[in-house]
């Protein structure tokens, strides 16, 4: 995915961009506003000032992100310090696009009541899919520039390498499959249309990070760079959402919704997404071009 350096620099800003209305919002509600609130002590819950604060760091984080994947500074920073935000902030926004903006932009025409007005969800939501456009975008672009040769390469990875794939693989995609059912029929039981859109979503992120990744540790050499994008970002979905999930929990905050279906699968996404996306990486790394057969000498 070629981009001149111009258009490069627009994606970043425009990616930077898409945060201001949440971090106005958060920054507003922060200092004591309420606008958009309708239920002024949930703002004003312990919990909820914390993820609140804790959310403007990452969003921030974000737009640190997007710029590095767009400028040139970024090209020198050590792949660590950009791969597993960037992992789990796509993982955390793609699946907006696909089924929580909608949800959110049908719910706000019906009555329900609820803490917030009805268009404060759509505005944060619809902020969140921008950014997580603009930064697939700029992470395919810079990863095709910096690690191109390495995801197209094929072949089978080393040897030694192999038992620990087999694991990594079987492991996570039994984790993602188990997630993935889990995620479908509580979609049925909660009775919702716009439940059941966000769970099959999750199920369908779930089987292509499990699918892309299989490919990989496979040695497949066709549409190999497709499979790393489906095990991309079907990993970084299951582990994302899993591990915001386990947080909201874990902490009992007042956003924590436990549900004796939703939470398992949570928790298997977060387990298969991880050992997944191990995989994938050691699929690509360990991975060894096959050796061209020596032509026959006459």
């Amino acid at each position: 995915m070629e981009m001149t350096d111009r258009t490069r620099r627009t994606l970043g800003l425009l990616t930077a961009a898409g945060a201001l209305p949440y971090l106005t919002l958060k920054a507003i509600w922060l200092a004591g506003g309420t606008i958009g609130v309708r239920d002024a002590p949930f703002l004003a819950d312990p919990s909820v000032v914390v993820l609140n604060t804790v959310t403007v760091l990452l969003d921030a984080i974000l737009v640190a992100l997007a710029l590095a994947l767009t400028r040139p500074f970024g090209a020198r920073l050590p792949a660590w310090m950009l791969l597993l935000p960037i992992w789990v902030g796509t993982g955390f926004l793609l699946p907006m696009v696909v089924a929580i903006l909608p949800v959110a932009a049908l719910g706000s025409l019906s009555d329900a009541t609820g803490p917030l007005e009805p268009w404060v969800q759509p505005l944060v939501y619809g902020g969140f899919a921008w950014q997580g456009v603009g930064l697939a975008l700029a992470f395919v672009s810079y990863a095709v520039r910096r690690w191109g040769a390495v995801i197209t390469r094929g072949g089978t990875v080393a040897a030694p390498l192999r038992p620990l794939l087999r694991v990594l693989v079987g492991g996570g995609a039994a984790a993602a499959g188990l997630s993935g059912l889990l995620h479908v029929v509580a979609g049925i039981a909660s009775g919702s249309g716009s439940a059941v859109l966000v769970d099959v979503a999750n199920a369908l992120f779930a089987a292509a990070g499990a699918l892309g990744v299989a490919r990989l540790a496979g040695g497949a050499t066709e549409h190999r760079f497709a499979s790393a994008v489906a095990g991309w970002v079907g990993t970084g979905a299951m582990f994302a959402w899993g591990l915001w999930s386990a947080v909201l929990t874990m902490a009992g905050t007042a956003l924590a919704h436990p549900d004796p279906i939703s939470g398992p699968a949570a928790l298997a996404g977060l387990l298969g997404g991880f050992a997944l996306a191990v995989a994938g990486l050691v699929a690509l790394a360990g991975a060894q071009q096959p050796v061209a057969a020596e032509p026959a000498r006459a």
